[in-house]
């Protein structure tokens, strides 16, 4: 099956990300595209990164998405992660579930069909930097918008499992900045201690655990807090001029990014607690409507779970960014993304390959 020995070269073919360059991959597809006859362009959106983009037909039709990079390989692996390995119904290496294989699925339900009438426009959109800070896909939406005409809804093929991921929550990453006084560290009643006053505020972030837990989504469940880091101070003997502490909030459809940065505002009323908040990244949850009529042919082709993601994903760049409603739906395994010894089943290969093709049947042709 072509999609089988797709997912071996791709893997093969080293995009780890850091360092991050997708050129080799993306002229790899480029060439298997153009094989097909079917016109392809590499984007070069910044110095050795790369987007490789394809279209067929003209009228409204749908987007495939996937990114082409991987993270580092890491850890101790049984299987050489750049070889694509199978074992027992299995091909093992890095970015095999995210999201090479996604990747050959597509691929093969386009070259299965490349010989048809496409009447409706199908976009192929591999794209770098999504396991960083998503520059690939952006750049599309932001500098290339000509590239999305006609494009009515999109799939992204990450890892899924088969379901369709068609909600997911936003991501609002805050820095809250305190300043103070220093003096030294042998007469500490000279100064103004940042880190204590940083410690206050934490110790109230923590209670908003509790009260976030009682506003749920069917889907996603509650938004979440967590305190990632802090620095502040520049000597043990010096009392802290100054603290800083990063957070991030995820927040679920019905909450905004402004709604998580009033109650951090609300505790430092509280508290009577002076500090600056820097807002680092701010993107909203996205929940698809079943009645989607992408969803609907889905639904019409295979039995499949809706399910959401606590994380964030690029569906929700196209959606707010560009107008296009996309979900997941991939072949790759979720739990094994990021992993040693990542695995991607080939059965969830072989269904993938179908399932596109005949989503491409009902919607391009």
């Amino acid at each position: 099956m072509i999609e089988i020995e797709l997912t071996q070269e791709l893997v093969r073919i080293n995009s780890e990300n850091p360092p991050g360059d997708e050129r080799k991959i993306a002229q790899y597809i480029r060439d298997f595209l153009d094989d097909l006859k079917i016109s392809t362009e590499i984007i070069e959106f910044e110095k050795n990164r790369f987007d490789v983009v394809a279209s067929i037909g003209e009228g409204k039709g749908m987007m495939f998405n996937g990114h082409m990079d991987t993270v580092p390989v890491g850890g101790n692996w049984k299987y050489d992660p750049l070889e694509g390995k199978i074992v027992d119904g299995k091909i093992y290496g890095r970015g095999t579930s995210d999201m090479k294989g996604g990747i050959a699925s597509v691929l093969a339900a386009v070259k299965n069909l490349s010989k048809e009438k496409f009447k409706g426009k199908l976009l192929l959109a591999f794209v770098g930097d999504e396991e960083a800070q998503g520059k690939g896909s952006a750049y599309l939406v932001k500098n290339r918008r000509e590239i999305l005409r006609n494009i009515k809804y999109g799939i992204i093929g990450e890892c899924t499992s088969l379901s369709a991921r068609t909600t997911q929550k936003g991501i609002v990453e805050i820095k809250v900045k305190f300043k103070g006084k220093a003096a030294h560290g042998s007469k500490p009643e000279l100064g103004d201690n940042a880190i204590y006053k940083t410690a206050d505020f934490i110790e109230e972030v923590r209670k908003l655990i509790e009260q976030l837990k009682k506003r749920k989504n069917i889907i996603l469940g509650s938004g979440t807090i967590n305190v990632g880091t802090i620095n502040g101070g520049t000597k043990v003997n010096v009392v802290p001029d100054f603290c800083n502490v990063e957070i991030d909030r995820r927040i679920i459809p019905g909450e905004t990014p402004n709604l998580a940065i009033n109650q951090l505002r609300k505790i430092l009323r509280k508290l009577r607690l002076k500090a600056t908040i820097e807002v680092l990244t701010s993107r909203l949850p996205m929940q698809l409507s079943e009645n989607l009529e992408l969803i609907k042919i889905l639904k019409s082709i295979t039995k499949t779970k809706f399910i959401g993601e606590s994380g964030y994903t690029e569906a929700e760049l196209f959606y707010r960014d560009a107008g296009i409603p996309c979900f997941g739906f991939g072949p790759g395994i979720d739990e094994q993304a990021h992993v040693a010894n990542e695995y991607i089943p080939i059965k969830n290969l072989q269904r993938a390959t179908k399932i596109y093709e005949e989503l491409i049947r009902r919607v391009c042709l």
